[in-house]
């Protein structure tokens, strides 16, 4: 089953009371071991209580899904020339939905600090700004490495857009919609060549941008390639140059002193004097460097912590690599087999602990070299071992960076290892598989075992990489690893098939190829509808596919009563539900309605229990006001809190696995740990007491939920504020919701 399943949740059991008068209702059972070949609904059940009981497995997965994609996905493999990478650590997002969404990332805190700290501006900047007060959406020429970008961002942020998205690189700017857009937030597109993009930006288009932008409070800046001209009178009318640019050593101090900080001008003042830090400015090779690499070389610097000489050194080894031929050089030039898997590993498993990464890569060492022999050892006897983490990290332009990882019983503090440039990833992994025939070879078969690893976040992350690789070569990881593992009876394999599909989805390349397999897996064997429905949601996130062609996939793969696809479908479903595009949970919940509803028995049971599952396991963390302490809530009441279509939604599927025989001892064990959650928050309290009474509609529903509430007036049930809140919310409002 899961891997929550082992660890049980009996400190629950004794609050679930039965309806009155419906029968007795059995206790959830405690759970059983972890995967077995052959599930039954009471293995489900035995999941949902360990859900409950310890929540956060989905946001887990999915966190480490996100961070995996910003490295491998196709859109951090696309370079932005001469200005930044698009994507690395910021939020993902979503723009519209099915065939007509565009990809985007949110800008960190820390992006947007320093645009507003570190920003130098050109010559012309002060006439810019004036003159492009007027438009919503403004275009911005100049030379490469003149800082159009962080001209870009600061002119969003001095005309009030404090939180900014970046586009996909050749976004469709036509699928750009007022229903898509965020209120009040400001877009940025990066190097557009304005007859390039998948539909060619026009006069007329740029005039419905502008309305559109206007209607949402928004704003638009795209930068120009390089040499790119605007024929269209009506785009020269709002496009603007980017010219004087200040000097690549003033944006290097500044960027120095940002990165480092107040705390640390001592140091800055020691890199600022070295003369090997200004001969990366003075040097012949160096004259005409760019804004964005001296802002680079600040923070690369930043980050050291040798002598000046090393400092420059290290920074001037990194920035060699970005050219092809010494990024060839460099992975030839790590001769010996276990820094190569080493880099292998940090490629795929990069924000992992470097324990972790280390052991996975001595395991692919392992599948390259034979096992040693007493005429052939691997080691002679008595030779020392040499090899360091540190010498070994230095060889890889690689950093060990201080984090809160999963671990097989909870997260603890480690040193995660990542590539000091997250585009080191993609490239080494798509090097390994393009040029290295043995290790192409042995790739399947090594991320095969990652992807039964005990750790989910590994799992997830072998499943990323063979998404990636899949664009490279579809159909041999077709037929050489997904169809396998689809048809696996190892539930994690299943999972690891589907979300390597989703990553693939994203290819437009990929889409038409991979919808077909869904759709294959979809009318086979109950194993494969399984994995079917882990991979419901690639359809309608390719161009291919559209939302509602993945929601009647589901909806079909629901008229079921095998335990493999039910499970499948609750963990589907609650990805759904906590992915952060509106669009996709608001699907999920009709789709979960529309079940609970049905006279089809099957249905109302696969939507029950997925219900319960996303209620069981999805988290959020709230913003915490002034002097108030970390606050987390089920998401899906602090969905039903921002919205009151969700809530009315939320609160008739709570009122109907409450009402309902076959989940009313699971929903009120899922219900209790809602409500010791929030207990320490008056906020809280009161969300919960609101959407209960809307889920209490009958005199029957409001009976049976107060006498479970009830039940938490003991001062040791952890629930008694949140018992007191809503029995006093009752009896204020009265029977009608």
């Amino acid at each position: 089953m899961t891997e929550e399943s082992a660890q049980g949740s009996a400190r629950n059991g004794p609050e679930n009371t039965s309806p009155a008068q419906e029968g007795e209702v059995p206790s959830p059972v405690s759970a059983g071991p972890a995967d077995t070949p052959e599930l039954g609904v009471e293995d489900i059940r035995r999941a949902l209580s360990a859900r409950a009981a310890q929540p956060g497995s989905t946001d887990e997965r999915l966190d480490a899904e996100r961070d995996a994609r910003s490295y491998l996905s196709r859109f951090a493999q696309s370079r932005i020339t001469g200005e930044r990478v698009y994507g690395g650590d910021h939020i993902e997002v979503l723009l519209g939905q099915g065939r007509r969404s565009v990809r985007a990332y949110q800008l960190s805190a820390q992006d947007i600090d320093l645009v507003s700290s570190a920003f130098l501006p050109p010559a012309s900047y002060g006439a810019l700004l004036r003159d492009s007060e007027p438009f919503r959406v403004v275009l911005l020429s100049g030379a490469q490495g003149h800082g159009k970008y962080a001209v870009a961002q600061r002119l969003l942020l001095e005309r009030g857009h404090a939180t900014l998205q970046c586009l996909e690189p050749d976004a469709d700017l036509t699928r750009l919609e007022e229903a898509s857009l965020r209120p009040g937030h400001g877009y940025l597109l990066q190097e557009l060549s304005p007859g390039g993009t998948a539909a060619p930006l026009t006069g007329f288009e740029l005039h419905r941008l502008n309305s559109v932008m206007r209607a949402r409070d928004c704003r638009l800046v795209i930068t120009l390639r390089d040499g790119a001209r605007t024929a269209d009178p009506e785009l020269g009318k709002q496009t603007f140059p980017v010219s004087g640019p200040p000097a690549p050593w003033d944006v290097f101090e500044r960027h120095l002193r940002w990165w480092l900080g107040p705390q640390r001008t001592r140091r800055a003042e020691e890199l600022l004097r070295a003369p090997e830090t200004a001969a990366l400015f003075t040097e012949p090779q160096s004259v005409g460097t760019s804004l964005a690499r001296a802002a680079e070389n600040a923070r690369l610097l930043s980050e050291s912590s040798a002598a000046p000489a090393d400092a420059v050194r290290q920074v001037r080894e990194h920035g060699s690599l970005r050219d092809a031929q010494e990024f060839e050089k460099w992975f030839n030039s790590l001769d010996d087999l276990p820094t190569q898997c080493v880099a292998v590993a940090t490629a795929v498993f990069g924000g992992e602990a470097y324990e972790t990464v280390s052991a996975l890569a001595t395991s692919l060492g392992r599948r390259l070299q034979p096992p040693p022999t007493a005429e052939h050892p691997e080691r002679p006897r008595n030779e020392a071992v040499t090899a360091t983490r540190a010498t070994r990290l230095r060889r890889l332009n690689a950093s060990l960076v201080g984090a809160q990882v999963a671990s097989r019983h909870g997260g603890a503090p480690a040193k995660v290892v990542r590539f000091d440039d997250s585009r080191m990833a993609s490239r080494v992994l798509q090097n390994v598989w393009e040029e290295y025939d043995v290790l192409r070879h042995q790739l399947p078969g090594w991320l095969k075992d990652c992807a039964s690893h005990e750790l989910a976040t590994v799992r997830t992350r072998a499943a990323v990489a063979v998404g990636f690789l899949a664009e490279l070569s579809f159909d041999s990881l077709r037929t050489g690893v997904l169809q396998p593992w689809a048809r696996s009876p190892a539930r994690a394999l299943r999972e690891a098939a589907a979300t390597a599909l989703v990553i693939a989805a994203e290819s437009p390349e990929l889409a038409s190829p991979v919808r077909d397999l869904i759709h294959a897996w979809a009318g086979g064997d109950a194993v494969l509808r399984a994995t079917a429905a882990r991979a419901w949601t690639a359809l309608g996130r390719s161009d291919a596919g559209n939302a509602g062609e993945a929601v009647a996939l589901l909806d079909t793969l629901a008229a079921t009563d095998s335990a493999e696809i039910i499970e499948a479908i609750c963990l589907g479903v609650t990805e759904s539900l906590a992915a952060p595009d509106g669009y996709e949970a608001r699907d999920a919940l009709h789709l979960l309605r529309h079940w609970i509803s049905r006279r089809d028995a099957q249905r109302r049971t696969v939507g029950e229990l997925s219900f319960l599952f996303a209620a069981a396991d999805l988290l959020e963390d709230m913003l915490a006001r002034g002097g108030e302490p970390h606050r987390r809530w089920p998401k899906l009441l602090a969905l039903a809190t921002r919205d009151p279509v969700r809530q009315r939604d939320i609160a008739l599927l709570w009122d109907a696995v409450l009402q309902s025989p076959e989940t009313y001892a699971a929903a009120t064990q899922v219900l209790t740990e809602w409500a010791r959650m929030v207990d320490p928050d008056p906020s809280g309290r009161r969300a919960l007491a609101r959407l209960l009474h809307a889920a209490a509609p009958t005199d029957r529903s409001r009976r049976f939920l107060l006498r479970h509430v009830s039940t938490w007036s003991a001062p040791d049930s952890r629930a008694a504020r949140s018992a007191g809140q809503i029995l006093s919310h009752f009896d204020s409002k009265g029977s009608t919701p």
